[in-house]
């Protein structure tokens, strides 16, 4: 290897780092992106650059790419001629064939503009071992590179202290963000900004001095690649080691699926194919992965591989010792299982679906948690009165959470809410709002049936994400989504579709290699605060209220919103054996015991705003939570907490054994025939928010490193 001939390779990192500008400045221009590689295999890897006429319009160019055996390119594998075409955005992707297994390569795109040839920076690459041979391999794992307002100080620890002893980095998803500052997550101050050339064309969202945009169309999504792959760092990432990539959600809209974005929560159809298609055009295109390729192995976009026929999953084999099954999660997932505009009154599980799921000697036991219920649609015929108000009443909300809605809309979406099985609690509260006596008493509501509304499983107000994608109560949700999946015969929480979910079963029960990852883009580790854990309850300030007083669901946008199909999935890596989950998204760091061998390894995000973070903003934007003194202190033992709730919690399935939500930085895998090594960069959250690129001993010194050891079906401290 080229790389352990040059013994001095951490120094010339130090001088990379500590000028901030690219290694091979020469094509910077007309390479504004640098260049790039990924998804290789034994035989083939694909490569990548972005070509432009700095000094002219937007044209097709001629490109040469060469392939070489050595960093100074003289021994040469391989040439070819390709074009950068604007159709494209100037993107040149190609998948070049006929190399050597486990091979160390080095290549350069050679662009002809004004008939002068300007060179690439020179990217290396490797690829994968011979199927047949038991190949040691270490990797790095990364996710949620946000870059305005933030810096991605994570990557100079990995370019610094790695460089041939890594075969490629794992990207899981949120490698761009839509928007150009959400106030609820980005940081708008600074030089990190992003700015779109055709504005008119994204989404305005927010207002007054909240204001901001997210991307719609393709010049939108265009430009966060651009923006993005113009930092140094992750240039400098690209130019060192093939990239393996899958999508989350931002590379198209936060919190999305299928085709349909989240922002407004219900209060109009977010539905856009258009959209999703414009994300992923750029996708393919900017990214370095096999997928957007003609025949010949050069880029070619069309209809064809763009939604609804998307396709990213797919596995790559890394000799006898790994088998990478690589995952979408958001493409063909249903919406979640709690709409966002969900009538908090609704009843969404009936008493006879209770009694069938709980079994008649159980749901007697606990019919008092659930909620009495009237049929609308039958009283208010006998009580027209009754329903009259009671629409009047829940169209002024409506019209109060959305404005937009006009006396009409709000009229009629009262009216759609407030049919069939809807719960006598919220009708009382209804009613107490308006100043009104309440039309069931205690007495009555004794006699009523009973059944799980959207109001009891935490869904308390109209339009918002608060009840339906987070901050859920999780006992009444699982009661909820296990009769969601028996009604759908498990489609409510097919996140993969039939197609991928047949894949992957296949794949990791088949497969022969010593040990299968199996990669997520959002968690499987349950987000769970159980306040009913002495411990955790006498740790609650004063006024904390009551109905929270229980076990929450923190995010029911990642695996925790479908757990039937989680538990199915768990089920079968413990079976396949030696499987490892990595998963990312949540902007946290943590390491959780599935049992049965299983284990998920998430590290921190790069850059984006923390886990800690975000729970603090929602609790300090909430109304009543943020008027509870100390909460805030016990929001900074979140990741405490979250292990607390489910160490021996006969109520969790899985249990935390490491965790922080307020670290940034990068994971490290080390595959091995006995063992998988497990490390942890850590660096303080609060250190992406200003620029450490000339300051290399300085971010060195901000790490610290934790190591786990998976042998035998156990996880073990440190590396043993």
């Amino acid at each position: 290897m080229i790389f352990r001939r040059l013994a001095l390779v951490t120094c010339f990192l130090i001088l990379a780092v500590a000028v901030a500008v690219p290694a091979a400045a020469d094509g910077t221009a007309n390479f504004p992106q640098s260049v790039a590689s990924g998804d290789p295999t034994p035989s083939s890897v694909v490569l990548w650059t972005r070509v432009v006429d700095a000094d002219g319009a937007p044209s097709d160019l001629a490109v040469q790419l060469v392939v070489a055996s050595d960093p100074e390119l003289i021994h040469i594998v391989m040439t070819r001629d390709l074009a950068a075409s604007s159709e494209y955005d100037g993107c040149v992707k190609v998948k070049v064939d006929g190399l050597e297994p486990y091979h160390d390569y080095w290549y350069q795109f050679v662009a002809t503009v004004d008939t002068l040839q300007v060179p690439s920076p020179v990217g290396h690459t490797r690829t994968a071992p011979d199927p047949t041979v038991a190949q040691p391999l270490k990797f790095a794992v990364v996710y949620c590179e946000d870059y305005v307002g933030r810096y991605y100080n994570s990557y100079i620890k990995l370019l610094a202290e790695h460089g041939d002893d890594i075969d490629f980095v794992l990207f899981l998803g949120d490698y761009v963000y839509e928007t150009t500052g959400d106030p609820s997550f980005q940081e708008t101050s600074g030089d990190r900004k992003l700015v779109f050339t055709d504005p008119d064309q994204a989404i305005a969202l927010g207002s007054g001095d909240s204001s901001y945009l997210a991307a719609r169309s393709l010049s939108n999504y265009r430009d966060l690649y651009r923006t993005y792959r113009s930092d140094v760092m992750l240039q400098r990432v690209h130019e060192r080691w093939p990239m393996i990539a899958i999508w989350d959600d931002h590379e198209f809209a936060d919190d999305s699926w299928g085709d349909t974005a989240t922002y407004f929560d219900g209060r109009v159809d977010e539905t856009d194919p258009d959209r999703k298609r414009a994300s992923e055009q750029a996708y393919f295109e900017y990214m370095p992965i096999g997928i957007g390729l003609s025949g010949s192995g050069t880029l070619a976009i069309d209809a064809s591989i763009l939604w609804p026929n998307t396709r990213i999953w797919r596995d790559l084999r890394f000799g006898t010792l790994l088998e990478l099954a690589l995952t979408d999660y958001r493409t063909y997932r249903p919406d979640h299982i709690v709409p966002e505009d969900a009538f908090p009154g609704t009843v969404a599980v009936d008493q006879t679906t209770l009694q069938a799921l709980l079994g008649g000697g159980t749901f007697d036991a606990v019919k008092g948690s659930f909620d009495p219920y009237v049929n609308l649609d039958l009283l208010g015929a006998a009580l027209p009165i009754l329903r009259q108000t009671a629409t009047l009443i829940a169209a002024q909300a409506y019209q109060m959470e959305d404005p937009a809605l006009g006396q009409s809309g709000s009229m009629a979406r009262a009216k759609m809410a407030l049919r069939g099985n809807v719960s006598t609690t919220y009708l009382n509260a209804l009613f107490d709002a308006a100043g009104l006596p309440a039309p069931f008493t205690p007495a009555i509501q004794a006699t009523l049936p009973r059944g799980l509304s959207y109001l009891f499983v935490g869904k308390q107000t109209l339009f918002s994400s608060t009840g339906s994608r987070y901050l859920l109560l999780k006992d009444s949700f699982d009661v909820l989504a296990a009769a969601r999946a028996a009604a759908t015969g498990g489609l409510a929480e097919n996140a993969f579709g039939r197609q991928q979910t047949a894949w992957l079963a296949g794949l990791l029960t088949q497969s022969p290699a010593t040990w299968k990852i199996l990669t997520s883009s959002v968690m499987m580790t349950p987000l769970v605060l159980d306040f009913t854990n002495p411990v955790l309850a006498g740790m609650l300030p004063e006024g904390f209220p009551d109905v929270l007083r229980t076990r929450l669901l923190l995010d029911a946008d990642q695996w925790d919103g479908f757990p039937q199909a989680r538990d199915q999935l768990l089920g079968l890596a413990a079976a396949a054996g030696n499987t490892l989950i990595v998963s990312g998204d949540i902007h946290a760091t943590f390491v959780t015991d599935h049992h049965n061998g299983v284990f998920e390894f998430t590290p921190p995000a790069v850059s984006s705003g923390t886990f800690g973070e975000l729970v603090g903003k929602l609790v300090a934007s909430d109304p009543t939570l943020s008027q509870i003194p100390g909460l805030d202190a016990l929001v900074a033992q979140l990741a405490g907490l979250l292990q607390l709730s489910t160490i021996d919690n006969p109520h969790v399935p899985s249990d935390i054994l490491y965790g922080r939500t307020d670290q940034h930085g990068f994971g490290l895998v080390e595959v091995t025939p006995s063992a998988l090594y497990l490390t942890l960069e850590e660096m303080p959250a609060t250190e992406t928010l200003h620029s450490l690129y000339g300051n290399l001993e300085g971010a060195l010194g901000l790490f610290r490193t934790t190591e786990f050891t998976i042998r035998d079906g156990q996880l073990l401290p440190g590396r043993q």
